[in-house]
Order: C-alpha cells, then structure tokens, then sequence
C-alpha cells in the first residue's frame, strides 16, 4: 500500500504561531496570502489570531504607522488600500469621476496625508523618506496616474460628467508629480497644447483662486501649469530645458516633502531654483483666440526655457525680510486679503482638534535674471485643506530691479502669484507685467516654477558665509 504524501495542514498546525506569522510575513502577494490563511488552524492564527498583531506587522512593512490605531482596523486600512492600489492601475484616471476611481484616488490622498508619521527613512542623497511615498511611487510607475501609455487623447465625457478633471484627482496629481522629476523618461505628457493654451490664459478668464474668501486652489490650471513644465523639462524631444536638467545633480532637481504636511503658514526653505516662459504679445493674442478644435494644431515656442534657462534664488523668512510694502504691490497682488474666513483646523483618526496659525509671513529674495540682478518681496497666506490634504499657501511677491522701493519711477515691475504645494518644496502659477494698470481680461501674464533644492551652488554657499560673518 502506496504511503500517503504528509498533509500540509498537519504540518503548519505543529509549528509554534510565531514561526507561520514569520512565513505569513514572507508572502509579498496579497492572494497567496489568503490562500496561506485558508490552509488550517495553524495558519488561520498565524494571520487572525494574537490580537491581529500581525497585520500591525504587515501594515508596517508597506504603510507608515500612524499612532493610536487599533489592530482591527490595520487589518482593514490594510486590505482595503492593497485592493484599491492593484485595481487602480488598470484605470485611466483622465478626469476621475467615476466611483472606481475615486475609490483609488481616495487612498492615494490617504497615503498623502498620512505621509511621515512613525520612523523616517533616508534616501541615498541623505533626504528624508517614508513608507507612504515609497508606495505613492510605485503606483505611479505601475499606473497611467501620470504616466499614459498611449497618445489617444482622452474620451468625451459620458453624459451628465463634467469635463474638467475632479479637483481631488487633479490634488492628488499635483502631489504625486514630486516624483516625477527623479525618475528617468517620465515623459509622458500629451496633449502638451491644451496645456501651452490653459497657462497664457487671461487672469479673468482663470484666476489661480476662487471660492467666497478665494480660498479655493483652480486645480485644472495648476494641474495644467505642472504638465506644461513636466514637458519641458522631462521630454528630451522638446528641446528646451531637458538637458539643462539633466545637468543638475539629485539634490538641485525638484524632489518629494520631506516631512509630515502641516496647516496654516509656515516658512520656507532658502535655496530655490526656478524659470518661467513668456511669448510674445501677438503670440499669446493669437493664441488665446484658438478655438477648441484649433488648440492641437498649434504649438508656439515658450520663450526663456526655450534657451534653458534656470534662475537660482534665495528667499528670507527672518526679521530682516520685513519691509514696507508698497500701495502699487497690493493693488496688484491683494497678498493682505485672508484667504481663510476662521481659524485652520484639523480632526485626525484619533487626535483631538487642533488649531494652527494662519498669520502672514512676509519675505525677501534675491535672484539673477538675463544677467541682471532682481529682488523680491512678498507674502505666504494660509489657505485651508485642499480637497481633504493639508498644507497649501497662496503665494504673491513683486519682482523688482530697484534699490529704494521709495523710488519714483516703477517701470520694471513683475507680478507673481501661486500656490505652495504641500511640504513646501515646489512653487507653480502666474506672473504678469505690473509696471501699468493691467486690463484683467487680456492681462500679459505666463507660468513659472520655483523649486527647493538641498544643495545650493557654490556662490550661495559663499553668500551665506558672508551673512554669518556680517552677523559676527
């Protein structure tokens, strides 16, 4: 008579529970997994049993680990995010609408917000990194999120949707593109045309801000404002800032935040790179008068970045950056209007409500343009949580190439206004002629980004020597 082979069930139910949960930890996919629970007693407690703690164990190994959560609902957070994440990149995500999808960007948001809560990691540059964005990353790379396979442009909407993309899709997007800039051919931007025309458009026609106390991000602009430099500075076929990129070293290209989102206002760093794009006058007139169907049939060249140009800049949040701030600035940046009609609030899982400042930082800054040197003041507003994420500010300076701001003579005055993505680390939106009175509804105005880098350059360096000598 032929001997039975042993029975699988027989021998995991002889292993003491420690040894199964170390098997069980050793699975990486989530359907093995369930199939190992299923096999007997043994493995059953291995996964369900002493007080779920292995799901404590295995949300720490892919999740950063908020405190105060119990085991049951790790387990769920647990499940439900790992369902949501490998559907997800089956999804086109072209204006997230639809249930599934907001299904999926809602854990996305979930993983953004809960970024850097339980130990921090470190990257090989030496920057801080957790858990959550490890995992915000590879569904980037698994998932047409940000990166579309094909050219196809994006279906009609189905009757009833609207045809601009979800502002929590377009949210998530945002934050999600800080990734972007250290992978190598992330270039996957089409229909780079829509965008060209989205950020020359007339103030009127898309103001950076709405709402009852203009407090609410236009995410579609910004959104259009992050793919229009993406383009340019990701797709080599462009010809314009790639190589001027590439030349940078990791820790002077855009990079992910670096710490835990907080609300309200808060400083920023001091090292910044940045550039902007113009075009002509008769250029952004015939562009703006493209109807829809004409908009991808016509590609202008973005004037500034079309050389490859990158500017360096410092920015000062210390008690010398605060100056006067001339009548002419407010008139045209409105930087002393309250974005937020209350205190800034937030309800965590398990933390009781806590209020943080919503008080305006103003700031200096210095910068090089076209060999000419400039200077900046300006204003950081608190601007309440974005579609569920925290950590927004609206941003407005005045570029000037002046000595005395008591000066009679305002003939080379440049208007910036933005928004400052949460942890502080990339700056997009609008700057526009401000030596005149602007006419809103043809305003001359064009995009720009400032991004915060780890390592200034050598001049920097040399500058705040100085500083600390002079403090001396």
């Amino acid at each position: 008579m032929a001997q039975e082979a042993p029975s699988s069930a027989v021998a995991f139910n002889s292993l003491p529970i420690e040894l199964n949960q170390a098997i069980a930890r050793e699975i990486e996919n989530d359907k093995d997994l369930a199939t190992y629970r299923l096999i007997c007693r043994g493995t059953n407690d291995a996964v369900d049993a002493d007080n779920l703690s292995f799901w404590r164990t295995k949300f720490r190994e892919k999740f950063a680990l908020k405190e105060g959560v119990a085991n049951q609902e790790l387990k769920q957070l647990y499940q439900n995010r790992t369902k949501q994440l490998a559907r997800g990149t089956g999804y086109s995500f072209h204006r997230g609408h639809r249930l599934r999808e907001k299904d999926v960007v809602k854990v996305l948001r979930e993983l953004i917000v809960e970024s850097f809560q339980g130990p921090v990691e470190f990257d090989d540059y030496g920057r801080p990194r957790c858990k959550n964005q490890a995992a915000l990353l590879k569904f980037v790379l698994n998932s047409k999120l940000l990166l579309p396979t094909e050219r196809a442009p994006a279906p009609s909407p189905r009757r009833n949707e609207p045809k601009d993309v979800h502002n929590l899709l377009a949210a998530v997007k945002l934050m999600c593109s800080h990734f972007l800039f250290e992978l190598e051919g992330a270039n996957h931007v089409f229909a780079a045309e829509e965008s060209q025309q989205v950020v020359y458009m007339a103030t009127n026609n898309a103001p950076l801000y709405g709402g009852v106390h203009k407090g609410e991000v236009n995410m579609n602009w910004m959104l259009h404002c992050m793919q229009f430099f993406r383009n340019h500075m990701m797709n080599e076929d462009v010809a314009s800032l790639f190589h001027a990129m590439d030349d940078l070293s990791p820790r002077q290209k855009p990079s992910a935040w670096q710490e835990p989102l907080r609300m309200g206002t808060y400083p920023l760093g001091k090292h910044w790179k940045g550039t902007y794009s113009f075009l002509d006058v008769p250029e952004i007139t015939k562009l703006r008068m493209l109807s829809p169907d004409q908009v991808g049939d016509a590609y202008f060249c973005d004037k500034n970045i079309d050389e490859g140009k990158i500017q360096s800049l410092q920015l000062n949040f210390g008690p010398e950056a605060k100056l006067k701030w001339l009548d002419t600035f407010e008139h045209h940046l409105s930087s002393m209007r309250s974005p937020v009609d209350a205190p800034l609030t937030t309800q965590g899982r398990s933390n009781p409500k806590t209020a943080f400042s919503a008080k305006d930082i103003q700031f200096t800054g210095t910068g090089v343009d076209l060999d000419d040197d400039f200077k900046a003041i300006g204003w950081l507003n608190a601007l309440p949580p974005q579609q569920g994420i925290p950590g927004w500010q609206r941003i407005t300076f005045m570029k000037h190439f002046m000595e005395d701001l008591d000066a009679e003579e305002q003939d080379n005055l440049w208007a910036y206004e933005g928004v400052v993505l949460p942890g502080g680390r990339i700056i997009i939106g609008r700057w526009w002629y401000a030596s005149e009175n602007v006419d809103y509804s043809k305003d001359y105005n064009g995009p720009f980004i400032l991004w915060a880098v780890d390592e200034p350059e050598v001049e920097d360096s040399d500058d705040d020597d100085d500083d600390d000598e002079d403090d001396e």
